[in-house]
Protein backbone atom coordinates (compact mmCIF):
# COMPACT_ATOMS: atom_id res chain seq x y z
CA UNK A 1 0.00 0.00 0.00
CA UNK A 2 1.42 3.45 -0.68
CA UNK A 3 2.27 5.95 2.08
CA UNK A 4 0.05 8.63 0.36
CA UNK A 5 -3.27 5.86 0.24
CA UNK A 6 -2.68 5.42 4.24
CA UNK A 7 -5.17 7.94 5.36
CA UNK A 8 -8.15 8.24 2.68
CA UNK A 9 -9.26 11.68 2.35
CA UNK A 10 -12.68 10.19 3.29
CA UNK A 11 -12.27 9.32 6.55
CA UNK A 12 -12.94 6.22 7.90
CA UNK A 13 -13.74 7.92 11.76
CA UNK A 14 -15.46 11.58 11.98
CA UNK A 15 -15.94 13.91 15.28
CA UNK A 16 -17.96 16.93 15.76
CA UNK A 17 -15.56 19.41 14.53
CA UNK A 18 -14.67 22.65 14.77
CA UNK A 19 -16.87 25.31 13.73
CA UNK A 20 -14.90 28.33 12.19
CA UNK A 21 -18.20 29.79 10.40
CA UNK A 22 -21.94 29.33 9.41
CA UNK A 23 -22.23 25.84 7.52
CA UNK A 24 -17.95 25.58 8.14
CA UNK A 25 -16.80 22.97 9.96
CA UNK A 26 -13.07 21.62 10.26
CA UNK A 27 -12.52 18.27 10.95
CA UNK A 28 -8.89 17.39 12.19
CA UNK A 29 -8.19 13.58 12.48
CA UNK A 30 -5.21 12.04 13.47
CA UNK A 31 -3.90 8.32 13.44
CA UNK A 32 -0.45 6.26 14.07
CA UNK A 33 -0.12 2.41 12.84
CA UNK A 34 2.71 -0.22 13.33
CA UNK A 35 3.91 -3.22 12.08
CA UNK A 36 6.29 -5.34 9.74
CA UNK A 37 6.82 -5.70 6.04
CA UNK A 38 8.44 -8.64 4.45
CA UNK A 39 10.09 -6.85 1.27
CA UNK A 40 11.32 -3.21 1.83
CA UNK A 41 13.11 -3.18 -1.32
CA UNK A 42 10.74 -5.08 -3.64
CA UNK A 43 13.36 -7.52 -4.47
CA UNK A 44 13.29 -11.18 -6.58
CA UNK A 45 15.18 -12.99 -3.76
CA UNK A 46 16.86 -12.52 -0.40
CA UNK A 47 14.01 -10.00 0.70
CA UNK A 48 14.78 -7.74 3.71
CA UNK A 49 11.97 -7.65 6.53
CA UNK A 50 11.74 -4.02 8.70
CA UNK A 51 9.50 -2.74 10.99
CA UNK A 52 7.50 0.01 10.00
CA UNK A 53 6.34 3.10 11.92
CA UNK A 54 3.19 5.54 10.60
CA UNK A 55 1.96 8.54 11.81
CA UNK A 56 -1.12 10.19 9.86
CA UNK A 57 -2.38 13.00 9.72
CA UNK A 58 -5.47 14.87 8.20
CA UNK A 59 -7.19 18.12 8.44
CA UNK A 60 -10.66 18.63 6.18
CA UNK A 61 -13.11 21.32 5.98
CA UNK A 62 -16.57 21.82 3.50
CA UNK A 63 -19.69 24.16 2.98
CA UNK A 64 -21.48 21.08 4.84
CA UNK A 65 -20.32 18.20 7.13
CA UNK A 66 -19.36 15.20 5.62
CA UNK A 67 -22.21 13.25 5.82
CA UNK A 68 -24.08 16.05 3.79
CA UNK A 69 -21.37 15.22 1.26
CA UNK A 70 -21.89 12.43 -1.55
CA UNK A 71 -19.45 11.24 -3.76
CA UNK A 72 -19.82 9.55 -7.22
CA UNK A 73 -17.78 8.22 -9.77
CA UNK A 74 -17.30 10.62 -12.90
CA UNK A 75 -17.49 7.08 -14.91
CA UNK A 76 -20.82 6.03 -12.77
CA UNK A 77 -18.80 2.54 -12.04
CA UNK A 78 -18.23 1.83 -8.63
CA UNK A 79 -14.39 1.93 -9.28
CA UNK A 80 -12.52 3.74 -7.07
CA UNK A 81 -10.08 4.36 -9.11
CA UNK A 82 -12.33 6.44 -11.41
CA UNK A 83 -11.57 10.26 -10.74
CA UNK A 84 -14.33 11.60 -8.66
CA UNK A 85 -16.43 14.89 -8.45
CA UNK A 86 -19.21 15.71 -5.53
CA UNK A 87 -22.57 16.35 -5.80
CA UNK A 88 -25.36 17.56 -2.86
CA UNK A 89 -28.76 17.43 -2.33
CA UNK A 90 -28.56 20.49 -0.25
CA UNK A 91 -28.75 24.17 -1.33
CA UNK A 92 -26.88 26.76 -2.25
CA UNK A 93 -24.85 27.92 -5.65
CA UNK A 94 -21.66 26.36 -4.06
CA UNK A 95 -20.49 23.18 -2.56
CA UNK A 96 -17.12 22.13 -1.40
CA UNK A 97 -14.97 20.13 0.30
CA UNK A 98 -10.95 20.35 1.08
CA UNK A 99 -8.89 17.32 2.63
CA UNK A 100 -4.99 18.07 3.60
CA UNK A 101 -3.76 14.75 4.87
CA UNK A 102 0.21 13.99 5.20
CA UNK A 103 1.47 10.78 6.39
CA UNK A 104 5.25 9.74 7.94
CA UNK A 105 6.84 6.60 7.65
CA UNK A 106 9.85 5.49 9.07
CA UNK A 107 11.22 2.31 9.22
CA UNK A 108 12.50 0.76 11.97
CA UNK A 109 16.00 -0.66 11.02
CA UNK A 110 19.75 -0.51 11.58
CA UNK A 111 20.33 -1.00 8.16
CA UNK A 112 21.36 2.48 6.62
CA UNK A 113 19.46 1.73 2.92
CA UNK A 114 16.40 0.85 4.75
CA UNK A 115 15.95 3.28 7.10
CA UNK A 116 16.85 6.07 4.17
CA UNK A 117 13.11 5.18 3.10
CA UNK A 118 10.00 6.09 4.25
CA UNK A 119 9.54 9.71 4.31
CA UNK A 120 6.41 12.37 4.26
CA UNK A 121 3.64 11.55 2.02
CA UNK A 122 0.30 12.52 1.38
CA UNK A 123 -1.47 15.11 -0.96
CA UNK A 124 -4.30 17.52 -1.52
CA UNK A 125 -7.74 16.54 -2.24
CA UNK A 126 -10.68 19.69 -3.73
CA UNK A 127 -13.84 19.16 -4.74
CA UNK A 128 -16.70 21.24 -5.40
CA UNK A 129 -19.63 21.96 -7.51
CA UNK A 130 -21.37 25.57 -8.68
CA UNK A 131 -24.84 25.59 -8.75
CA UNK A 132 -26.09 22.18 -7.60
CA UNK A 133 -29.98 22.23 -7.91
CA UNK A 134 -29.39 23.68 -11.48
CA UNK A 135 -29.81 22.02 -14.75
CA UNK A 136 -26.86 23.52 -16.01
CA UNK A 137 -23.96 22.49 -13.19
CA UNK A 138 -19.72 23.26 -12.95
CA UNK A 139 -17.93 20.58 -10.97
CA UNK A 140 -14.18 19.94 -9.89
CA UNK A 141 -11.67 18.36 -8.50
CA UNK A 142 -8.41 18.65 -7.71
CA UNK A 143 -5.86 15.97 -6.31
CA UNK A 144 -2.58 16.49 -5.79
CA UNK A 145 -0.48 13.45 -4.08
CA UNK A 146 2.98 12.31 -3.19
CA UNK A 147 3.52 8.63 -3.63
CA UNK A 148 6.45 7.14 -1.45
CA UNK A 149 8.42 3.88 -2.70
CA UNK A 150 11.55 2.49 -2.03
CA UNK A 151 13.26 1.56 -5.43
CA UNK A 152 13.74 -2.63 -6.47
CA UNK A 153 17.12 -2.87 -5.34
CA UNK A 154 18.89 -2.53 -2.33
CA UNK A 155 19.97 0.99 -1.88
CA UNK A 156 19.78 4.65 -0.02
CA UNK A 157 18.11 6.45 -3.10
CA UNK A 158 14.00 5.76 -3.82
CA UNK A 159 11.27 6.38 -6.61
CA UNK A 160 9.03 8.77 -4.74
CA UNK A 161 6.61 10.32 -7.30
CA UNK A 162 4.43 13.61 -7.29
CA UNK A 163 1.02 13.09 -9.36
CA UNK A 164 -1.52 15.64 -9.75
CA UNK A 165 -4.74 15.00 -11.46
CA UNK A 166 -7.26 17.57 -12.32
CA UNK A 167 -10.83 17.23 -13.01
CA UNK A 168 -13.22 19.67 -14.85
CA UNK A 169 -17.25 18.76 -15.42
CA UNK A 170 -20.42 20.30 -17.03
CA UNK A 171 -23.15 18.76 -16.43
CA UNK A 172 -26.48 18.44 -17.52
CA UNK A 173 -28.98 17.57 -15.65
CA UNK A 174 -32.18 18.54 -16.69
CA UNK A 175 -34.93 17.83 -13.58
CA UNK A 176 -37.94 15.27 -14.88
CA UNK A 177 -35.89 14.31 -18.38
CA UNK A 178 -34.92 11.02 -18.67
CA UNK A 179 -31.91 12.23 -20.87
CA UNK A 180 -28.83 13.83 -19.07
CA UNK A 181 -25.05 14.48 -19.37
CA UNK A 182 -21.81 15.54 -19.30
CA UNK A 183 -18.42 17.14 -20.82
CA UNK A 184 -15.06 16.73 -19.02
CA UNK A 185 -11.81 17.60 -19.23
CA UNK A 186 -8.82 15.74 -17.33
CA UNK A 187 -5.34 16.22 -16.38
CA UNK A 188 -2.77 14.49 -15.08
CA UNK A 189 1.30 15.20 -14.09
CA UNK A 190 2.92 12.39 -13.04
CA UNK A 191 7.25 13.08 -12.36
CA UNK A 192 9.44 11.23 -10.45
CA UNK A 193 11.25 13.08 -7.80
CA UNK A 194 14.74 11.80 -8.69
CA UNK A 195 14.58 10.88 -12.19
CA UNK A 196 12.72 12.50 -15.65
CA UNK A 197 12.88 8.93 -17.88
CA UNK A 198 9.08 8.05 -17.44
CA UNK A 199 7.89 11.84 -16.68
CA UNK A 200 4.53 12.50 -18.68
CA UNK A 201 1.56 14.90 -19.11
CA UNK A 202 -1.77 13.72 -19.93
CA UNK A 203 -4.44 15.48 -21.37
CA UNK A 204 -8.44 13.94 -22.15
CA UNK A 205 -11.50 15.29 -23.43
CA UNK A 206 -14.96 13.58 -23.26
CA UNK A 207 -18.44 13.43 -23.27
CA UNK A 208 -20.70 11.75 -21.76
CA UNK A 209 -24.65 11.05 -22.26
CA UNK A 210 -27.04 9.36 -20.03
CA UNK A 211 -30.71 8.19 -20.70
CA UNK A 212 -32.48 6.82 -17.85
CA UNK A 213 -34.45 3.97 -19.66
CA UNK A 214 -35.86 2.80 -16.20
CA UNK A 215 -36.74 3.75 -12.58
CA UNK A 216 -33.37 1.47 -12.04
CA UNK A 217 -31.89 1.05 -15.31
CA UNK A 218 -29.03 4.02 -16.69
CA UNK A 219 -27.59 3.44 -20.62
CA UNK A 220 -25.03 5.93 -21.30
CA UNK A 221 -22.46 6.35 -23.66
CA UNK A 222 -19.00 8.06 -23.39
CA UNK A 223 -16.77 9.04 -26.13
CA UNK A 224 -12.96 10.41 -25.19
CA UNK A 225 -9.97 11.26 -26.57
CA UNK A 226 -6.54 12.81 -25.47
CA UNK A 227 -3.03 14.35 -25.68
CA UNK A 228 -0.48 12.29 -23.91
CA UNK A 229 3.29 12.98 -23.97
CA UNK A 230 6.35 13.18 -21.98
CA UNK A 231 7.60 15.63 -19.90
CA UNK A 232 11.30 17.50 -20.45
CA UNK A 233 13.50 14.73 -21.53
CA UNK A 234 11.35 11.43 -20.85
CA UNK A 235 11.71 8.99 -22.75
CA UNK A 236 7.71 8.65 -22.87
CA UNK A 237 6.02 8.32 -26.18
CA UNK A 238 3.48 10.77 -27.67
CA UNK A 239 0.36 8.94 -27.95
CA UNK A 240 -3.33 10.12 -29.01
CA UNK A 241 -5.92 7.69 -27.22
CA UNK A 242 -9.37 7.62 -28.73
CA UNK A 243 -11.51 5.52 -26.66
CA UNK A 244 -15.82 5.15 -27.61
CA UNK A 245 -17.92 2.58 -24.98
CA UNK A 246 -21.65 1.77 -24.67
CA UNK A 247 -22.71 0.69 -20.85
CA UNK A 248 -25.88 -0.18 -18.84
CA UNK A 249 -26.25 0.11 -15.02
CA UNK A 250 -29.68 -1.83 -13.68
CA UNK A 251 -30.45 -3.14 -10.67
CA UNK A 252 -31.57 -7.51 -11.58
CA UNK A 253 -33.42 -6.98 -8.05
CA UNK A 254 -33.50 -4.98 -5.00
CA UNK A 255 -30.03 -7.22 -3.63
CA UNK A 256 -28.22 -7.50 -7.18
CA UNK A 257 -26.65 -4.97 -9.21
CA UNK A 258 -25.27 -5.51 -12.50
CA UNK A 259 -22.82 -2.73 -14.55
CA UNK A 260 -21.73 -3.23 -17.72
CA UNK A 261 -19.66 -2.00 -20.90
CA UNK A 262 -18.07 -2.47 -24.11
CA UNK A 263 -16.57 -0.46 -26.86
CA UNK A 264 -13.49 0.62 -28.98
CA UNK A 265 -10.07 1.30 -28.11
CA UNK A 266 -7.29 3.47 -30.00
CA UNK A 267 -3.95 4.14 -28.75
CA UNK A 268 -2.37 5.97 -31.80
CA UNK A 269 1.23 5.94 -30.30
CA UNK A 270 3.61 7.83 -32.25
CA UNK A 271 6.43 5.33 -32.33
CA UNK A 272 6.57 2.10 -31.11
CA UNK A 273 4.06 -0.62 -30.53
CA UNK A 274 0.39 0.72 -30.39
CA UNK A 275 -3.22 -0.87 -29.60
CA UNK A 276 -6.51 -1.18 -31.56
CA UNK A 277 -9.00 -3.12 -29.20
CA UNK A 278 -12.11 -3.58 -27.41
CA UNK A 279 -12.29 -1.69 -24.12
CA UNK A 280 -15.37 -3.74 -21.79
CA UNK A 281 -16.18 -4.98 -18.17
CA UNK A 282 -18.45 -6.28 -16.36
CA UNK A 283 -19.29 -5.98 -12.31
CA UNK A 284 -21.58 -7.93 -10.08
CA UNK A 285 -23.29 -6.70 -6.84
CA UNK A 286 -24.94 -8.46 -4.64
CA UNK A 287 -26.25 -7.39 -0.78
CA UNK A 288 -26.30 -11.08 0.66
CA UNK A 289 -27.70 -9.25 4.23
CA UNK A 290 -28.57 -5.93 5.42
CA UNK A 291 -25.08 -6.10 6.81
CA UNK A 292 -23.10 -7.26 4.24
CA UNK A 293 -21.95 -7.18 0.24
CA UNK A 294 -19.79 -8.99 -2.31
CA UNK A 295 -19.18 -8.06 -5.73
CA UNK A 296 -16.98 -9.48 -8.45
CA UNK A 297 -15.72 -7.39 -11.29
CA UNK A 298 -13.66 -8.63 -14.89
CA UNK A 299 -12.60 -5.79 -17.24
CA UNK A 300 -10.27 -5.81 -20.26
CA UNK A 301 -8.24 -2.79 -20.95
CA UNK A 302 -5.43 -1.02 -22.32
CA UNK A 303 -3.74 2.32 -19.95
CA UNK A 304 -0.79 4.14 -20.79
CA UNK A 305 2.22 3.08 -18.39
CA UNK A 306 5.50 4.52 -16.40
CA UNK A 307 7.44 1.14 -17.71
CA UNK A 308 6.40 0.92 -21.32
CA UNK A 309 3.81 2.74 -24.30
CA UNK A 310 1.37 0.93 -22.76
CA UNK A 311 0.10 -2.37 -20.80
CA UNK A 312 -2.72 -4.24 -21.22
CA UNK A 313 -4.92 -5.96 -18.45
CA UNK A 314 -7.67 -8.75 -18.00
CA UNK A 315 -8.35 -7.83 -14.49
CA UNK A 316 -10.03 -10.14 -12.23
CA UNK A 317 -11.00 -8.86 -8.79
CA UNK A 318 -13.65 -9.41 -6.28
CA UNK A 319 -14.55 -7.94 -2.42
CA UNK A 320 -16.26 -8.81 0.61
CA UNK A 321 -17.62 -6.29 3.34
CA UNK A 322 -19.64 -7.19 6.65
CA UNK A 323 -20.36 -5.48 9.14
CA UNK A 324 -20.38 -7.22 12.85
CA UNK A 325 -21.61 -3.97 14.73
CA UNK A 326 -19.17 -2.20 15.99
CA UNK A 327 -16.62 -3.22 13.74
CA UNK A 328 -16.35 -3.91 9.74
CA UNK A 329 -14.35 -6.82 7.80
CA UNK A 330 -13.14 -6.20 4.59
CA UNK A 331 -11.24 -8.25 1.90
CA UNK A 332 -10.53 -7.29 -1.76
CA UNK A 333 -8.40 -10.28 -3.52
CA UNK A 334 -7.09 -9.24 -7.27
CA UNK A 335 -5.75 -10.91 -10.41
CA UNK A 336 -4.09 -9.42 -13.07
CA UNK A 337 -2.98 -11.10 -16.38
CA UNK A 338 -0.80 -7.60 -17.74
CA UNK A 339 1.13 -7.39 -20.83
CA UNK A 340 3.44 -4.82 -21.51
CA UNK A 341 4.10 -3.76 -24.90
CA UNK A 342 7.64 -1.06 -26.06
CA UNK A 343 9.22 -1.11 -22.39
CA UNK A 344 11.18 1.86 -21.97
CA UNK A 345 13.92 0.26 -20.08
CA UNK A 346 15.52 -2.65 -22.50
CA UNK A 347 15.22 -6.44 -21.35
CA UNK A 348 17.41 -8.99 -22.05
CA UNK A 349 14.16 -10.86 -23.34
CA UNK A 350 12.96 -7.79 -25.25
CA UNK A 351 10.24 -5.27 -25.19
CA UNK A 352 7.68 -6.97 -24.49
CA UNK A 353 6.74 -8.26 -20.87
CA UNK A 354 4.79 -10.62 -19.65
CA UNK A 355 3.24 -10.24 -15.92
CA UNK A 356 1.08 -12.26 -13.36
CA UNK A 357 -0.31 -9.75 -10.72
CA UNK A 358 -1.91 -11.57 -7.50
CA UNK A 359 -3.06 -8.75 -4.44
CA UNK A 360 -5.19 -9.12 -2.00
CA UNK A 361 -6.29 -6.67 1.20
CA UNK A 362 -7.94 -7.94 4.16
CA UNK A 363 -8.62 -5.49 7.04
CA UNK A 364 -10.96 -4.43 10.03
CA UNK A 365 -12.03 -1.57 11.76
CA UNK A 366 -13.47 -1.99 15.33
CA UNK A 367 -15.36 1.49 16.13
CA UNK A 368 -14.50 2.47 19.81
CA UNK A 369 -16.83 5.50 19.30
CA UNK A 370 -17.77 7.49 16.29
CA UNK A 371 -14.66 9.46 16.83
CA UNK A 372 -11.68 6.59 17.56
CA UNK A 373 -11.40 3.17 15.46
CA UNK A 374 -8.60 0.73 15.38
CA UNK A 375 -7.75 -0.79 12.02
CA UNK A 376 -5.68 -3.99 11.05
CA UNK A 377 -4.45 -4.33 8.06
CA UNK A 378 -3.08 -7.04 5.46
CA UNK A 379 -1.87 -6.53 1.95
CA UNK A 380 -0.16 -8.91 -0.31
CA UNK A 381 1.48 -7.98 -3.48
CA UNK A 382 2.80 -10.66 -5.70
CA UNK A 383 4.39 -10.15 -9.30
CA UNK A 384 5.59 -13.65 -11.36
CA UNK A 385 7.10 -12.06 -14.87
CA UNK A 386 8.87 -12.95 -17.81
CA UNK A 387 11.20 -10.53 -18.37
CA UNK A 388 14.92 -9.39 -17.23
CA UNK A 389 16.23 -5.86 -17.25
CA UNK A 390 19.73 -5.47 -18.74
CA UNK A 391 21.05 -3.05 -16.28
CA UNK A 392 23.94 -2.05 -18.49
CA UNK A 393 26.65 -2.83 -16.24
CA UNK A 394 26.61 -6.69 -16.95
CA UNK A 395 23.98 -6.82 -14.57
CA UNK A 396 20.63 -8.74 -14.71
CA UNK A 397 17.85 -7.31 -12.66
CA UNK A 398 14.18 -9.98 -12.24
CA UNK A 399 11.63 -7.23 -11.32
CA UNK A 400 9.43 -9.89 -9.74
CA UNK A 401 8.61 -10.18 -6.11
CA UNK A 402 6.73 -11.21 -2.94
CA UNK A 403 6.30 -8.49 -0.45
CA UNK A 404 3.45 -8.67 2.42
CA UNK A 405 2.54 -5.96 4.76
CA UNK A 406 0.84 -6.02 8.29
CA UNK A 407 -0.40 -3.32 10.17
CA UNK A 408 -1.89 -2.88 13.47
CA UNK A 409 -2.92 1.22 14.53
CA UNK A 410 -5.54 3.73 16.16
CA UNK A 411 -7.24 6.69 14.63
CA UNK A 412 -9.19 9.50 15.95
CA UNK A 413 -10.85 12.55 14.97
CA UNK A 414 -12.30 15.78 16.94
Amino acid sequence: MDPGDALNPVSIVSGAGIKVGEGTVLHPQVGVETGVVSNVFYADSVPITAGLLRVLAEIGTGSLPNQRLNIHASGDDQDPGTPQTLTTTSTGDFQYSANLYASWDQYLSTNSDVAAQGGLGGGLLLRGIVHPQRPLQFAFQEHFGRVIRATNFESGDDTNRDVNGLSLRLNYVPRGRSLSGYAYYQNTIDVFESTSFANRLHNLLGVRVNWQWLPLTRVFVDVSGGYFTGIGDSQKVDSFPVTAIAGIQTALTLNTTLNAHAGYTNGFYASGPSYSSVAAGVLFGYRYSPLGRVTALYSYDHQDSINANFFRDHRFQGSIEHYFVPFVVFARPELRLRQYEGTIVMGTTGTTRNDLIVGATVGMRYSFRDWIAGTLDYQLSVIQTDFAYDTGSGLVDDPSYVRQELLLGVRAAY
